[in-house]
């Protein structure tokens, strides 16, 4: 019979996957976990806050400038800031998911550091 897990209430799908999935599997071997180059990223608030916000708003750039009363090309330049640093192009779906994940891993909330 399968277990069933359960996400809480007020949880998303996102918050049960890493809490249930990425914390059993990397807290195995967190110094494997390799976010060096990422860190510089991950600290940089002004990047972390666009790229959130750049999420909240179904990757949509002209509606996250707006919502943060930016010019679009400021925007892009964060965008092209993120991607030199990591890799990543937060515009396509599944290097955003790639970067929510990497970077909650991060700041410790799959129990990973």
């Amino acid at each position: 019979m399968l277990k069933q897990n359960t996400i809480p209430a007020g949880g998303s799908l996102l918050d049960g996957l890493i809490k249930e999935g990425l914390e059993n599997r990397l807290n195995v071997m967190p110094s494997a976990l390799d976010l060096g180059g990422y860190a510089r990223a991950f600290e940089d608030k002004d990047l972390v806050s666009t790229c959130l916000c750049l999420f909240e708003n179904d990757l949509n750039v002209s509606r996250t400038a707006g919502k943060l009363y930016m010019h679009r090309n400021t925007l892009i330049y964060r965008i092209a800031k993120l991607k030199k640093l990591t890799g990543l192009d937060v515009c396509k779906f599944s290097d955003a998911v790639t970067f929510i994940i990497l970077y909650r891993c991060y700041n410790g909330e799959a129990g990973v550091r």
